[in-house]
């Protein structure tokens, strides 16, 4: 098995190739492993991502693989943007030495029937509307773990309830692998970068940038008043629906080391919402 040639992007689309050249690298003893998962439709917050793990100077392995089960919405994950030939020539722009893309049968092979469940973390904020997300999120993850078996990964804190849920299935399975984690990479306009934001309608788009206006408007406020959390959430909530975003799924303040509720923010905790705009949801957060 030749390995990949210096400065060439190798596309692997097997779990049993993509383990054998994983297998070989740390049997050499030589380099590590860095895996960037991803679901494809790759924007400047994946490629953030990206940078930060090749300043590693180790091997880079980034997964494209739209997860079926981790969609509790089959029209979602119908809709869900995918361009891999765009995705492959910005993975070769900026030197990825692997990309591992397998098709749905190579992960979930007929008669499948494990997942992983992190039972406790999963019901809270974007687990109470989407039930079996955070599920199919730790079963796929581990999965490509697996497979790949790095000795890092790194997920953006856009997703911060799933950072915190993959980093404690990794605490609880002892699996040796150190989870970096990045911050949110915005629009110029404050809007946080997803996939979904080529979905937003003209008018959507332009109401979009509310969300990170509304999050930073609330911390200064408690900077400057010490309020409660349960104000800061009432006041919030309140310049959104003043704003034309009128459909909130939550505004919720937790201290991100167990997801608890504080009485009131200290230094660390976050601020996270999730809102829909048309039919398209959108989360964000801003630290304390």
């Amino acid at each position: 098995m030749k390995l990949k040639k210096e400065n060439s992007l190798r596309i692997i689309k097997t779990t049993k190739e993509m383990q054998a050249i994983s297998l070989r690298i740390k049997n050499k003893g030589i380099n590590k492993i860095f895996v960037i998962p991803t679901m494809g439709a790759l924007h400047d917050g994946h490629l953030s991502l990206i940078k930060k793990a090749k300043k590693k100077n180790i091997v880079t392995v980034v997964t494209i693989f739209v997860n079926p089960k981790q969609f509790n919405d089959k029209k979602d994950l119908n809709k869900y943007p995918a361009n891999l030939k765009s995705d492959i020539k910005k993975l070769r722009n900026i030197g990825v030495d692997f990309l591992f893309a397998p098709k749905n049968h190579e992960i979930y092979p007929s008669n499948f029937q494990t997942k992983v469940i992190v039972e406790e973390l999963q019901n809270h904020l974007c687990g109470i509307s989407r039930k079996g997300h955070f599920d199919g999120v730790t079963s796929v993850v581990l999965k490509i773990f697996n497979i790949i078996q790095p000795d890092y990964s790194i997920f953006g804190e856009k997703d911060l309830q799933q950072l915190i849920i993959i980093k404690r299935m990794v605490k609880d399975l002892n699996i040796p692998i150190k989870i970096l984690s990045h911050k949110i990479i915005r629009e110029k306009d404050g809007l946080a970068l997803s996939s979904r934001n080529i979905r937003l309608t003209k008018k959507n788009r332009e109401i979009a940038p509310i969300i990170f206006k509304g999050l930073k408007k609330a911390k200064e406020d408690y900077k400057k008043n010490n309020l409660s959390s349960i104000n800061i959430i009432k006041n919030l909530r309140k310049y959104y629906l003043i704003n034309n975003i009128n459909d909130i799924e939550y505004i919720e303040i937790i201290n991100p080391e167990n997801i608890t509720y504080p009485i009131k923010p200290k230094s660390g905790d976050y601020l996270l919402v999730a809102v829909k705009l048309g039919s398209i949801r959108l989360i964000d957060n801003l630290k304390f």
